[in-house]
């Protein structure tokens, strides 16, 4: 439950880069709210990949530094079962805005965005900030929570030349169709950092009709650094001693190098019924991702229901095998009173690593959460 407070009309909003001083008229609105939640969470977690994690070691030299020691770990049926893990955490969050006397607004929140807007659309200074990509996706990330390591994730919505500094433009909406642009100087976060990308630019759109939102994002980022990402520095004799699984490790289990990335979306809403798709893939140097996912939602009485589908494949270039997962998962979720919810989400894992054969493990939480 967001609190609303007006700081005056003589405040001053500080936006990291400069002091925005607010005129007579102007009254700049603080806005504060959170949530604490208590969860209970089950699973069966497996981990296919090696004991170690093949990092740090002298015994392999190539470009990605990992060791040639490396054994599977057996997922053999009640290996690993988790009695229920409780946990309790909060979050506070602020945001702060108004608009000046000129017609200028201004806002900044907790994670130090800058925002600026008008009749020009809005401009957002932030670092780790959206790629135009993530900002005009309908579908969301497509991420379902499961157990375990071993898991390729939701959507790729940015390539690394993303990571640093971001400014993200939004055009007024038109007709229904939002225009997003991205530009990132650079993905260094310090000056002691290894800039490896920079001057990278990303565009977005979606158009809404009635009840039916579609969204694309494009976005590519050139690798600048001098150490190259391919298997040049794995020799024959590195990879005859070391299993399959270090070889996709050590050379092609990365998203690295050059990136493109595509993202499609789609979204509609008829009466209670809520239905979402999305469908994105990043080309790199090193290794290429391909993920799909699926939504429904729906409101039966007090409760709201959901089922997701998430397909993710990531092809290792060097090696020619493949990660692939599939993921399932469904919750529920009701409200007991003013600003109190209770979920419960499932979720079943299937995932096949560089072909070491398939697995599947569960996930099971409860959660209690209340909003202030």
């Amino acid at each position: 439950m967001d609190k609303k407070t007006l700081l005056g009309g003589a405040a001053a909003l500080l936006l990291g880069a400069g002091l925005f001083a607010a005129p007579a008229s102007a009254a700049i609105e603080w806005t504060w709210g959170g949530d604490a939640s208590l969860t209970a969470t089950m699973s069966d977690s497996c981990n296919v990949r090696a004991d170690t994690n093949l990092t740090g070691s002298a015994a392999f030299t190539g470009d990605d530094d990992q060791t040639a020691a490396a054994s599977a770990n057996a997922c053999a049926s009640g290996v690993n079962e988790e009695s229920p893990i409780w946990a309790t955490t909060s979050k506070l969050e602020w945001s702060a805005g108004g608009t000046l006397a000129n017609g200028l607004s201004v806002a900044t929140d907790q994670d130090a965005a800058i925002t600026l807007g008008g009749s020009f659309g809005e401009i957002t200074f932030k670092d780790d900030g959206d790629s135009a990509a993530k900002a005009s996706a309908v579908s969301g990330d497509g991420d379902i929570d499961v157990a375990g390591d071993d898991n390729l994730g939701g959507h790729t919505l940015a390539t690394a030349g993303t990571t640093g500094y971001v400014v993200t433009y939004a055009a007024p909406s038109i007709g229904g169709m939002n225009l997003f642009l991205s530009y990132a100087p650079n993905s260094g976060k310090a000056a002691t950092d290894a800039v490896n990308y920079t001057d990278t630019i990303g565009i977005g759109a979606s158009f809404s009709m009635d009840t039916l939102s579609i969204s694309a994002g494009w976005e590519s980022a050139d690798y600048e650094g001098s150490v190259s990402c391919t298997t040049g520095d794995v020799t024959a004799a590195t990879v005859a001693s070391i299993t399959l699984q270090a070889q996709a490790d050590i050379a092609g289990a990365d998203v690295c190098g050059d990136q493109t990335l595509m993202v499609l979306g789609a979204s509609m809403d008829v009466g209670d019924l809520s239905l979402n798709a999305g469908y994105s893939t990043l080309d790199s140097d090193e290794a290429d991702r391909t993920t799909m996912s699926l939504g429904l939602g729906m409101d039966v009485g007090e409760y709201s229901l959901s089922v997701d589908y998430v397909d993710a494949n990531k092809t290792y270039d060097a090696t020619t095998v493949e990660d692939n997962q599939t993921v399932i998962g469904v919750g529920a979720e009701t409200s007991l009173g003013d600003g109190v919810t209770l979920s419960l989400a499932f979720s079943n894992n299937q995932y096949d690593l560089a072909g070491l054969g398939n697995h599947t493990n569960y996930r099971a939480e409860g959660k209690l959460k209340i909003e202030y």
